[in-house]
């Protein structure tokens, strides 16, 4: 599924929006003054996707409408619901969704908010005791203290659930047809505070130690030696198979009078190219790959052709498992050792982001200037944790980063874009991000007068 228009009308009681997205260069970017709902259009959208309806029903709108490329359209209406929240005097207000499709085939549902939240099973006081870095400021409302989020009920548990006795509790079935929609497309929101992140292996966290977040980067770096690791492993393992089964397969596939020794040996150097990549990139060292492909001689028999035909077979298939890894990390190096001045980051499969000044001294990704934490947050969030065709979310873009680089950013999202290949709206103030391609900008207007 991708996503053709974003239309929303009554916003804050005053706006009507209407924006197409550009699928052909599959980068679309909202602009406008401050107040105009740049940044609760895309959690708009990630809320309607991301099945958080209770944060939807409380932006005030009249309609709001996803529509797709095959024709079907998701509207959302606000209605009267049967339950206010009397502890908070809050409106009833009930979501009516309505997927229309060109077979005319509309199925509805409508969501009703009760009073209070039910399935909690545990009184909210629990929260202060047992989550670090919440300032509660009302009822079912906290202040992330570290990032100074505005949180409610739904957020804390979202965000912090797998540290909470939650019960089951009763909730309102979605209809299959509304829980399908949603499941068509991953959407991804990347926030304007993204330097911090939920530390790893919060999950085996004691329940009376609090939980605090650690640096993004930090986190990252960690997250990506993990993931060269698996790879490494696969490749380990995959090696074995191959190795250990060569001698029977040569047998198998028996004298290749067809082969080619020049078109092996240029086979064979080609794959010597590609393993110096992989090892470049930081997936390989020398040592787990050291000896350099075999060279054959100009004149080969028929037996031995066979056997450098398999095993340059072998080779192929064992590097193919850092094919998509590879580019991405090349990417990735390519374009933050750009920004960098006088530091070079290079990938290490024990340390993750390896970092060292122009004079050799070995840095911490937490040295790193708030525009450069920025920029490799960014950068990797896009290129390791986006799926293939996704919708990303990205609000302001240009926080903390020098004119000079903004400059720069839609010319290295595009070559990211095309790389990782997935649909990206993003909101900005900045005419530096946008540039000179305005033909992907849509201005967010007032009211008609």
């Amino acid at each position: 599924m991708r996503l053709t228009r974003i239309e929303v009308s009554g916003l804050f009681g005053v706006f009507n929006h209407s924006i197409p997205l550009n699928l052909e260069d599959r980068i679309t970017i909202i602009h406008g003054p401050n107040g105009y709902g740049k940044t609760t259009l895309l959690q708009m959208v990630q809320n309607l996707l991301g099945r958080h309806f209770n944060r939807l029903r409380r932006v005030p709108f009249d309609r709001f409408s996803l529509a797709m490329k095959d024709g079907r359209e998701v509207v959302v209406t606000k209605r009267p619901g049967a339950k206010g929240d009397a502890e908070s005097g809050e409106p009833a207000v009930a979501l009516h969704f309505e997927l229309k499709s060109p077979a005319n085939n509309n199925p509805d549902f409508t969501l009703d908010f009760p009073a209070a939240r039910e399935g909690i099973g545990f009184p909210l006081e629990i929260i202060d005791q047992y989550i670090g870095g919440l300032e509660r400021v009302g009822a079912q409302s906290w202040i992330q203290v570290q990032t100074g989020r505005l949180l409610d009920l739904d957020d804390v548990i979202e965000i912090y659930g797998d540290d909470l006795p939650l019960t089951t509790g009763k909730r309102t079935k979605l209809p299959e047809w509304l829980m399908k929609w949603s499941e068509e497309l991953d959407v991804r929101l990347i926030e304007s505070q993204r330097l911090l992140s939920l530390p790893v292996g919060r999950r085996s966290r004691r329940p009376d130690t609090p939980l605090g977040f650690e640096p993004a980067v930090s986190a990252y770096s960690k997250e990506l030696a993990a993931s060269i690791q698996e790879i490494q492993a696969k490749y380990g393992t995959f090696s074995q198979q191959l190795d250990s089964t060569f001698p029977s397969r040569v047998i198998q596939k028996g004298p290749a009078a067809s082969a080619d020794a020049d078109a092996l040996r240029k086979r064979l150097q080609d794959l010597e190219g590609r393993r110096g990549r992989i090892i470049a990139a930081g997936l390989l060292t020398k040592e787990q790959y050291s000896a350099p492909l075999f060279d054959p001689p100009k004149a080969v028999d028929d037996t031995t052709k066979s056997i450098l035909s398999l095993y340059s077979e072998d080779v192929e298939q064992k590097l193919s498992v850092f094919d998509e890894i590879t580019a991405k990390v090349e990417l990735f190096k390519e374009i933050v050792n750009k920004r960098l001045s006088y530091k070079e980051l290079d990938v290490q499969s024990q340390s993750g982001f390896g970092l060292r000044t122009s004079a050799g001294l070995p840095l911490s990704p937490t040295d790193l200037s708030s525009g450069e934490q920025h920029e490799l947050v960014l950068l990797y969030e896009l290129l390791f944790k986006t799926m293939p065709n996704a919708l990303v979310l990205i609000d302001e873009p240009e926080l903390s980063l020098h004119v000079a680089w903004q400059v720069e950013f839609l010319k290295d999202l595009t070559r990211v874009v095309k790389l990782a290949a997935f649909d990206v709206i993003l909101a900005t103030h900045s005419p530096q991000i946008i540039n000179d391609r305005w033909d992907l900008a849509v201005e967010l207007k007032g009211p008609q007068a």
